[in-house]
């Protein structure tokens, strides 16, 4: 069974929140085909508010779900490929590095898709919570594989199995990859994740007995995982990518539409942390960037807002400040993320995180933001 802590949306799951129910698509990798984009843009517009927010894992959500749409999303996103199983709704959260595959790094597709299937197939899985993530790292990071439950770093014809984002000595050949990575988290099940924790971490002893039954040592951490995808066409050598990004992480259907027409026909968007849209284009960098001015969409990190990021806001319950609204650039923290609450959601792994206490009222790393905001003493 489903942790009682594990508040995370599905799209069988829905969430409510002040602006309507809240449904997550997850796109393992953070990849979506542009058929499987245009998809999303009409559940978007036909079930929601026509906004769909990025996650930090590279997943999707749809706002502002009308009363008793749920069983109507669900048959059309499964119809779309958006919900192969829906026993494993939740369970299916796979990041991997964004610009694998492109200009020579090491293909992770593959990869992925047999990480994912492998998922689905396995009925104990089915008890993972939505917090749980399986990471996929080429070596150049972008995945955040140091705040995985289950990580796998490939290094060309081998794979580095990490646990609860520690490196636990076990190296396997790719094609041992996913196996090992299914028998680790069906080891993290019978320990109690889903059922008394909700991430390997908050298990007794941290994850080593997980590491152990995976044939691993005492598990040591990796650095974490800070890289930012810079905005805008790729250095030299590779003008057929774009990345762009979603201002406060947030999409118009418009905006999809828009992204997905830049879109290669046999490549993938892949959806990253803070944001960013990684474009494998159709066209030239140059019509690309021409055809996205004016979209709303952030085309370069000159932007003021290109290191800003913000939770939802008003929109969930639990949030005491509209920081949507007031979200902007704070001098001294170049990427600076507002939460609306101490949770923190949403907060990408190198962003300092701005806590609103109160309407007007922020800390920063615990202490008084001190914000002046218009119309508050």
């Amino acid at each position: 069974m489903q942790a009682a802590t594990d508040a995370c949306p599905g799209l069988l799951d829905l969430h409510p929140a002040r602006d309507g129910a809240v449904a997550r698509i997850r796109l393992p990798g953070g990849y979506v085909t542009g058929r499987q984009w245009a998809a999303v843009a009409a559940l978007a517009s036909e079930f929601g508010d026509g906004n769909v927010d990025v996650t930090a894992r590279g997943n999707v959500q749809l706002r502002g779900l009308r009363p008793g749409a749920g069983a109507s999303l669900a048959s059309r996103a499964a119809q779309a490929g958006l919900l192969p199983s829906g026993a494993h709704d939740r369970a299916r959260n796979i990041t991997a590095s964004p610009l694998s595959g492109l200009g020579g790094r090491p293909p992770l597709r593959r990869l992925v898709r047999a990480l994912d299937a492998a998922i689905v197939a396995d009925p104990a899985l089915a008890a993972l919570p939505g917090r749980f993530v399986f990471a996929v790292d080429d070596g150049t990071g972008g995945a955040a594989i140091a705040r995985s439950d289950v990580g796998l770093r490939r290094t060309g014809r081998q794979a580095e199995l990490l646990i609860a984002g520690c490196r636990a000595g076990i190296l396997l050949p790719v094609r041992a990859a996913v196996p090992a990575a299914i028998a680790a988290a069906r080891a993290a099940v019978r320990l109690g994740v889903g059922t008394n924790v909700t991430r390997i971490r908050d298990l007794p002893g941290g994850g080593r007995a997980v590491a152990t039954a995976a044939g691993g040592a005492p598990l040591a951490a990796v650095p974490p995982d800070v890289g930012r995808l810079l905005l805008g066409a790729l250095a030299a050598g590779e003008p057929g990518v774009l990345v762009a990004g979603a201002r406060l992480g947030r999409l118009t259907a418009a905006q999809l539409r828009l992204t997905g027409s830049l879109l290669h026909p046999a490549e993938v968007l892949r959806l990253a942390a803070a944001g960013r849209i990684v474009i494998p284009l159709a066209v030239t960098a140059a019509d690309a960037l021409a055809r996205l001015a004016g979209s709303g969409l952030l085309t370069s990190d000159e932007d003021t807002m290109s290191g800003v990021s913000s939770c939802s806001g008003m929109a969930c319950g639990r949030s005491v400040a509209d920081v949507r609204a007031l979200a902007r650039p704070m001098p001294g923290h170049p990427r600076i993320h507002w939460a609306g609450c101490a949770r923190g959601c949403g907060a990408p792994a190198d962003a300092d995180l701005i806590v609103a206490t109160g309407p007007g009222s922020f800390l920063i790393g615990g202490k008084p933001a001190g914000i002046t905001i218009a119309g508050m003493s």
